[in-house]
């Protein structure tokens, strides 16, 4: 009891509380960067008066160059010092957030946006595997589950402040904001790494022999099997998130629904993603790892979600759905990168992997929906192809599952 009175137990307790800050910070402001610049972009080329079609094409080049540049650049950080790779991403991505107001065209546009994906190729598989190779800051899974509550915050806050900053008269507010955010993000990991140089670093065969004999992992086969349904779930959660985050923008603009309401709808993605990830971060969602089911009940209700959208304009039928379609997308990713990282000395590899996998579901969600959208078939249509899109990954996951021959549902 004295010690709860102790002014060295409190100052303890802050230390803790502002270095774990200073880890995960770094998440939160390259996704609030990212995700603002994403959605500022939609809104800006229906100012300019670019297709959707365009749009689509725009941010596939982008997402193309990340899903190349994820599995190469996750094995550079597993040679060099992880910490270059990641000051070099952020200098990228603040370097192309001062260009894009300079941008009058499409061609513009296009040159610019490879430097997105160049910078996200760089970031995202450098700090997950050098996340997971932290000691004295938690099990995996609660370093797992901070990182994508601070991610989640990020993409649920950029999409939001730039729906709210954008207006005709000055569209490049958010462009500004995310070059700020860039700089912040260098300077957080410039600060945890002057910090934390002397951080002691985790291999698998350390995490394997420190495990108790009661919570040992499933046999190589079965770990690998649901590492692949896992990855396949999540490529078609971001194939459906890139049509949410980088095209919906532009084709609610254009339905009359007003830039506020669609950042509205975005919190509530985010919002209960961030839930999501908080129940998956403890102990008892233990119980579903290495199950078929959850990930299969999910995939469905979000599946259910898009059919609602696609056929009813109704905003409180569409804030429904994009709470239900949130929880889908935290569980797939989480169970993706996590099956990922466990137990693995490559991490930077297998991170590139995960990556690679979900970006080429953003490279194909906004290129094949905004084709559609331009077609005869309307703006609503690619709401419709995420709901075929969950319905094909559902099927081959089952093909899967069974060709494995394994009994755990």
């Amino acid at each position: 009891m004295r010690q709860l009175w102790s002014g060295k137990f409190w100052l303890a307790i802050a230390a803790k509380i502002c270095q774990l800050f200073i880890v995960y910070l770094p998440v939160l402001l390259i996704d609030l960067a990212f995700s603002g610049i994403i959605t500022n972009t939609s809104f800006y080329t229906s100012y300019l008066g670019l297709s959707s079609t365009f749009l689509g094409v725009l941010k596939a080049v982008m997402t193309a160059f990340f899903v190349v540049l994820a599995i190469p650049f996750g094995r550079l950080s597993d040679r060099i010092e992880r910490r270059y790779v990641l000051y070099a991403a952020c200098l990228v991505l603040g370097a192309v957030s001062i260009a894009l107001p300079l941008c009058r065209n499409s061609l513009h546009l296009m040159l610019i946006f490879p430097g997105i994906g160049i910078s996200m190729a760089l970031f995202w598989p450098a700090y997950e595997a050098w996340l997971a190779e932290r000691e004295g800051e938690g099990q995996l899974i609660q370093r797992v589950m901070l990182f994508n509550l601070f991610w989640s915050v990020g993409v649920t806050l950029g999409p939001a402040l730039s729906s709210y900053l954008y207006g005709d008269t000055n569209p490049f507010r958010s462009f500004y904001l995310a070059a700020v955010f860039s700089l912040l993000t260098l300077g957080t990991l410039v600060a945890n790494s002057l910090r934390t140089s002397d951080v002691p670093q985790t291999d698998a065969s350390a995490e394997i022999a420190s495990e108790p004999p009661e919570t040992l992992y499933p046999p190589q086969p079965v770990r690998t099997t649901y590492l692949n349904l896992a990855r396949c779930a999540n490529f078609t959660s971001w194939f459906l998130l890139g049509v949410l985050r980088r095209l919906a923008p532009k084709l609610t603009k254009e339905m009359g629904i007003p830039p506020t309401t669609f950042g509205n709808l975005m919190l509530t993605l985010g919002g209960m993603q961030t839930l999501a990830f908080l129940v998956l971060g403890t102990g008892y969602s233990t119980r579903w790892h290495y199950r078929f089911a959850p990930i299969l009940i999910v995939q469905v209700l979000a599946v259910v979600s898009f059919l609602g959208i696609w056929k009813i304009q109704h905003t409180t039928l569409w804030v429904f759905a994009f709470g239900v379609i949130g929880v889908s997308a935290a569980f797939t990713y989480f169970s993706s990168l996590y099956y990922g990282l466990d137990r693995h000395a490559d991490k930077g590899n297998k991170s590139g992997w995960h990556e690679g996998i979900l970006g080429l579901g953003i490279l194909l969600g906004p290129l094949l929906g905004g084709i559609l959208a331009d077609s005869r078939f309307g703006t609503q249509s690619p709401y419709l192809l995420c709901a075929v899109a969950i319905l094909i990954a559902i099927l081959i996951e089952v093909f899967i599952y069974f060709r494995a021959g394994d009994p755990i549902l």
